[in-house]
């Protein structure tokens, strides 16, 4: 897949991360930019700091060095409020992180109604629209323990979508879900790629990085070792460790 946009949404400046107690550095001077539009996939073994990138890219993670900016903002500026910034950039963890409590719609409208003042009848509106479009609308008024796994992943996506991001960041959508459950996940995860939504997805399938990245970055150690279009990438890597990488899980 590729993008024609120039347009930069996110970028990274010489991007650091040390977590206390540990001598080694997690990110250790990452700096590269994401275009509006672009499908950018993260993979790396595990502890390669990928993970610890993708949050840092909304400051769940707080970086200890370097800039990032989205949309021409410099959110690590202490003097911007960061939460206006996540508003614009749903998030989908490995764990689907719904409120058990709340029933699936209310889960949905919850953030739109409280942060972005939207009326219930337009917020339920979008919900149902958007539980339509990944082939649940017919759960609206189940709870979080009467889906299957890869349902409430769906179902954390639409949340996400709820708030009309423009820019979605995935952390291992796939990691917790039972075989069967994945391609359900990654159908939805296709259809907006298709749509030219930009996205930013930490992942171990690597058919579908494959498949529908416009960009795929291989990070170890802290650092970004190479990357480019899937075509290159996967056929024609030039670092070794790649070459290691790829032998390994391909």
């Amino acid at each position: 897949m590729t993008t024609n946009s120039n347009e930069v949404i996110i970028k990274v400046e010489d991007l650091e991360k040390q977590f206390g107690g540990m001598e080694s550095k997690a990110l250790n001077g990452i700096s590269t930019e994401i275009h509006r539009g672009e499908v950018v996939f993260i993979v790396g073994p595990s502890g390669s700091g990928k993970s610890t990138f993708l949050r840092c890219l909304n400051l769940l993670e707080v970086p200890t060095g370097g800039n990032i900016y989205f949309e021409g903002i410099n959110i690590t500026d202490k003097k911007n409020n960061i939460n206006l910034y996540r508003q614009k950039m749903g998030m989908v963890f490995q764990q689907f992180n719904l409120f058990p409590h709340m029933n699936i719609m209310k889960n949905l409208i919850i953030a739109p109604m409280k942060l972005q003042n939207k009326s219930r009848e337009e917020a339920e509106a979008t919900a149902m629209e958007l539980l339509a479009r990944v082939g649940l609308d017919d759960r609206a008024n189940a709870y979080p323990n009467q889906l299957s796994g890869g349902q409430k992943q769906r179902i954390a996506i639409v949340r996400a979508l709820c708030m009309k991001p423009d820019v979605m960041l995935f952390d291992e959508p796939t990691s917790a879900l039972d075989p069967e459950m994945v391609g359900e996940v990654l159908n939805v995860m296709r259809e907006l790629a298709e749509e030219n939504m930009t996205m930013v997805v930490v992942t171990h399938e690597m058919a579908f990085a494959k498949e529908v990245a416009s960009r795929v970055i291989f990070m170890d150690s802290g650092t970004v070792i190479e990357e480019g279009t899937p075509d290159v990438f996967f056929t024609n890597p030039k670092s070794d460790r790649l070459k290691g990488f790829l032998s390994k899980v391909l």
